[in-house]
């Protein structure tokens, strides 16, 4: 649930080994998008009551930034959220 309401579990899905995939310390691995909305999913599952986001959808290209912008929509859903954002879109 967690990874579909970070708009995760489609490139999940096409990674090599899927969910069992593991991330190398620097998770060069995997694109700055990708793990930006793979934070926004951890978040989800930590469930926290306050919420501190800075530059989410800095250094991704604007279809990765749609996909992070619906993904903070559903995190920020019932918890108070401060959202730090150097470009405006």
């Amino acid at each position: 649930a967690a990874a579909k309401a970070a708009n995760v579990n489609h490139f999940v899905k096409t990674l090599p080994d899927g969910y069992d995939m593991i991330l190398n310390e620097e998770a060069n691995n995997v694109s700055s998008g990708q793990k930006q909305l793979l934070t926004i999913a951890r978040a989800i599952l930590a469930d926290p009551k306050i919420l501190i986001l800075d530059a989410a959808t800095s250094s991704v290209d604007t279809r990765t930034e749609v996909l992070i912008q619906k993904a903070m929509d559903n995190l920020m859903k019932n918890r108070t959220s401060f959202v730090i954002a150097h470009r405006l879109s």
